[in-house]
């Protein structure tokens, strides 16, 4: 039950900051979530330190550098 008094343009003043406080956050998380997407595509996990490398679709045989 709601008290019969309640004013609700009031109560919506009252709250916005905290929702914006949380609009706030879910962006945050949502940027930090797609940095930390692009870190990990850029990173790869390409080998290193082989001679020889075999390319993982063709099935040859590289010479590296």
């Amino acid at each position: 039950m709601s008290a019969p008094d309640t004013n609700v343009e009031k109560q919506a003043k009252r709250h916005r900051p905290a929702l914006f406080g949380l609009i706030g956050a879910v962006g945050l998380a949502a940027i930090l979530f797609l940095v930390f997407l692009a870190w990990i595509s850029l990173s790869g996990d390409a080998p290193e330190g082989a001679d020889v490398q075999i390319n993982g679709i063709t099935g040859e045989a590289e010479v590296s550098n």
